[in-house]
């Protein structure tokens, strides 16, 4: 009976993600006038913001990389103008711009466009996801994704592609680190070449081989830091995004909550012996919460937290933030990012009860051996 429960909750699961996905696909991607059994449904006309201006990115960077942080050379449709600014148009690393102008060139090749190649993106993301889930705990993936109202919008519509991509590369990590690859290590220094959230993965360099961590740290150089000296305006897309939302009050606040959570993480990740799979999936949570509390946009976290967890609680964070205001009218959906992080603080504190509180004030009455154990100067390498 419990096999085939699981199968059907899966089943229906995987149904209602496709009935809330269909209304989203644009109008502009495929016409559902000109298909049975679908011309009854509404469709939005055009693009969502994130595809209109990822799409104007790709044009760039395929016309001329070196014009990619400038954008003099390629104009922008008027529906592009309309929907942002040149500045405010794709404005991602090298690498995650170089993955999205491939994946503009394959659609166009293979006649899916940039939009289909998102969706596929998606589609692996959420097929991996479930491959993981089902390997350790199968029942968080309904948790997860019966409520898709809000990811479909995400994946769908608005599309994320730039976080898709970074959220396909995390996961091949994390297959990798469940087969005991530290190649999972190197896919980790890409991912974060893409987008800065498993950008705190770097603290555990001391713990990888010394080849692998020569290598993992070459590649974060040549995505992060060598494109100052290749690209003209670089620097923009950091200081673009800072300044775009909230206050300086509000950037110490959200600096402070993550300092928080990058220290219990490490101590907690260390005391309780996290394998590299749990490692992985953590290391995206510090940064997702300072953009996500800077910026009062929840889709930083959120989105990051959708990374399998063998114990849950990054996954019930997620659902629980999102069902919150799907559930309670009054709630409004930007309090699904301080609903997120509260439960994820629990979760940690409670972590560290299970450390046992004789342990840690023992370790707080020795920090400088704490900082160095929680750094990985006291084991050996581990892979």
């Amino acid at each position: 009976m419990a096999p085939l429960f699981r199968r059907g909750l899966l089943a229906l699961t995987l149904v209602l993600m496709a009935v809330v996905s269909v209304p989203r696909v644009p109008r502009a991607w495929v016409d559902y006038a000109d298909l049975p059994l679908l011309e009854g449904i509404s469709q939005p006309d055009t693009y969502g913001p994130d595809s209109i201006s990822d799409m104007y990115g790709t044009r760039v960077v395929l016309n001329d990389p070196l014009d990619m942080y400038t954008k003099r050379d390629v104009e922008q449709t008027p529906l592009e103008a309309a929907t942002w600014s040149k500045e405010a148009s794709a404005p991602y690393p090298p690498a995650a711009l170089f993955v999205m102008a491939g994946l503009s060139a394959a659609g166009t090749a293979i006649g899916i466009g940039y939009y289909g190649m998102v969706l596929l993106l998606a589609v692996a993301f959420l097929g991996l996801s479930l491959a993981y889930f089902l390997k350790t705990r199968w029942y968080l993936f309904p948790l997860l994704y019966l409520n898709f109202g809000y990811l479909s919008e995400r994946f769908v519509y608005v599309q994320d592609g730039s976080y898709l991509a970074m959220l396909v590369v995390v996961m091949a990590a994390l297959w990798l680190a469940r087969a005991g690859r530290p190649a999972s290590h190197l896919l980790m220094a890409l991912a974060a070449s893409m987008k800065l959230s498993p950008i705190y993965y770097v603290k555990n360099l001391l713990l990888m081989g010394r080849g692998t961590a020569a290598t993992y740290a070459a590649i974060l150089a040549a995505g992060l830091a060598l494109p100052y000296v290749v690209f003209e305006h670089y620097l923009y897309i950091y200081t673009y995004g800072y300044e775009l939302r909230g206050s300086a009050s509000g950037a110490a606040g959200a600096l402070a909550a993550a300092g928080l959570f990058a220290v219990l993480i490490a101590y907690v990740e260390t005391r309780l012996g996290f394998d590299w799979e749990e490692r992985i999936g953590w290391s995206l949570v510090p940064v997702a919460v300072f953009l996500a509390l800077k910026l009062n946009a929840p889709r930083h976290l959120l989105l990051v937290l959708l990374v399998p967890d063998k114990r849950g609680l990054r996954n019930v964070a997620a659902a629980v933030a999102m069902l919150v205001p799907a559930l309670v009218p009054s709630v409004r959906f930007g309090a699904a990012g301080p609903i997120a992080v509260a439960i994820l603080l629990g979760g940690l504190i409670r972590y560290v009860r299970r450390i046992g509180w004789t342990t840690v004030r023992d370790d707080l009455r020795h920090p400088g051996r704490t900082v160095a154990m929680m750094a990985g100067m006291q084991h050996e390498r581990r892979a």
